[in-house]
């Protein structure tokens, strides 16, 4: 009796655990719109964060290279003990003899001070800083559109798969109410046991089709989480309606592509830039530099160690540097950073011309999912006409079973077809919008 009350205890205590942690699974499960997956991508995913950090790392290169002409300070201290003194040979009565000449202990103390007066190169150095820190910031920006398009897009799978396992569902609630019918009426001997089977094997591929379908919302779901930049053990869920996305989701109002408008444009430009940077960088390797240096020391000197006695010296110093020869060298660099210049406009050429080819045939492709859109939209309408029609006729006994689940089908794919027609279109306009240089936005 004692162990069948402690097993009771057991399987009750477990039942409560597992309860609680089910209950806490729901609670813990995130709801995302299409809107708010976007911006936890935009918080959370790792190479975004990287090419935000990389636009930090370019701001301290700028200070980094500011610093190079700014006045440098450093104090230098030095204790010497002299433990064998240095030998000097003298000429003693016309006798060379060696003598140990200097102090035991030496200390010195000095400031020194550097700066960096006159140099093309380290102003140029400057601009190019600059100029590399506004690289950074297009290439954020560049990575911000395509978490933005593939946080759309993913999110737009897992949606479409979501509502195709809602419409097999329903589609299996029918057939399902047909065939308990059906096979009530065979046992009456009013219908055959071949429209039994007929429904029966219908429902086993319904059934098949909706574990596919799982499965792949499961994929999708975990692909979607990947590229928002979450754990893949954290539960979500989707929220947004996709019809209610498209009437709200509009293409970009201009025809004309604005070449400035495109990321990779502007990141190829300012490459441009910072190529003609780099040849002038050469070029002022050509031209004269000045630097100015002060020190300031102090210095002790006996055969013990006394600080009380301090003996200082200071001077100013200049240095010209001016280039006579330096072997050619400079030269080819000259010239290999004006070929990386000639092909960096050679790049731009060429992505003015794809770019352009890019809008048409984003453009075309939206244009032809339209049409698709309201063919389908059609199609499904005549679906549910014929569906209903054909249930009122087998309810009436005028129609056959064969006509439901044909008919049945026939709306399953007509719903199937008219999402994927939807889904395409809202592709269709992301890339369009994408190929025109418009952010992709769901507010």
């Amino acid at each position: 009796m004692k162990h069948t009350l402690l097993f009771v205890f057991i399987l009750a205590t477990s039942a409560n655990i597992y309860s609680q942690n089910q209950n806490k699974k729901t609670a813990d499960t995130l709801s995302f719109t299409l809107q708010q997956a976007i911006d936890y991508a935009l918080t959370n995913n790792p190479n975004y964060k990287n090419a935000v950090a990389d636009v930090a790392y370019a701001q301290q290169q700028v200070k980094e290279v500011k610093a190079i002409g700014i006045p440098q300070a450093k104090i230098n201290v030095q204790m010497q003990d002299a433990i064998q003194k240095q030998v000097f040979v003298f000429p003693v009565n016309g006798t060379p003899t060696p003598i140990r000449i200097g102090n035991k202990y030496t200390t010195q103390a000095a400031l020194n001070v550097t700066w960096l007066m006159l140099d093309g190169s380290y102003f140029l150095g400057l601009k190019a800083a600059s100029e590399f820190t506004e690289m950074s910031k297009r290439l954020a920006y560049k990575s911000e559109l395509d978490i933005r398009t593939d946080v759309s897009k993913t999110y737009f799978m897992a949606l479409i798969t979501l509502e195709n396992i809602k419409l097999v569902g329903n589609s299996y609630n029918t057939i399902n109410s047909l065939y308990t019918q059906t096979a009530a009426l065979n046992k009456e001997g009013f219908a055959e046991s071949l429209d039994v089977d007929r429904l029966k094997l219908q429902l086993n591929n319904i059934t098949i089709t909706q574990h596919k379908l799982n499965d792949q919302y499961q994929i999708v779901l975990a692909l979607l989480k990947s590229k928002m930049g979450m754990n893949p053990e954290q539960a979500m869920k989707i929220t947004d309606d996709i019809n209610m996305i498209n009437e709200r989701y509009t293409v970009a109002d201009t025809s004309d592509l604005k070449l400035s408008n495109r990321a990779e444009y502007q990141i190829l430009q300012q490459q441009l830039l910072l190529n003609k940077y780099d040849v002038r960088r050469y070029q002022f390797g050509k031209y004269p530099s000045l630097a100015g240096a002060f020190t300031y020391q102090q210095s002790t000197f006996g055969e013990t160690i006394n600080y009380s006695k301090w003996y200082d010296n200071y001077f100013l110093a200049l240095q010209l540097s001016v280039p006579v020869f330096g072997g050619f060298g400079n030269n080819a660099k000259i010239q290999k950073a004006k070929i990386t210049q000639i092909k960096t406009e050679n790049s731009i050429a060429n992505v003015e011309n794809l770019l352009t080819l890019e809008v048409f045939q984003a453009k075309q492709k939206y244009l032809r999912a339209e049409e698709y859109v309201i063919q389908q939209k059609e199609n499904l309408a005549l679906a549910d006409k014929i569906v209903n029609i054909t249930m009122i006729k087998y309810k009436e006994g005028v129609g056959s079973n064969l006509e439901v689940t044909t008919a049945t089908q026939d709306q399953k794919n007509a719903q199937t077809n008219y999402l994927n027609a939807l889904y395409d279109l809202i592709i269709a306009k992301i890339d369009y919008n994408t190929a025109m240089g418009q952010p992709t936005k769901f507010n």
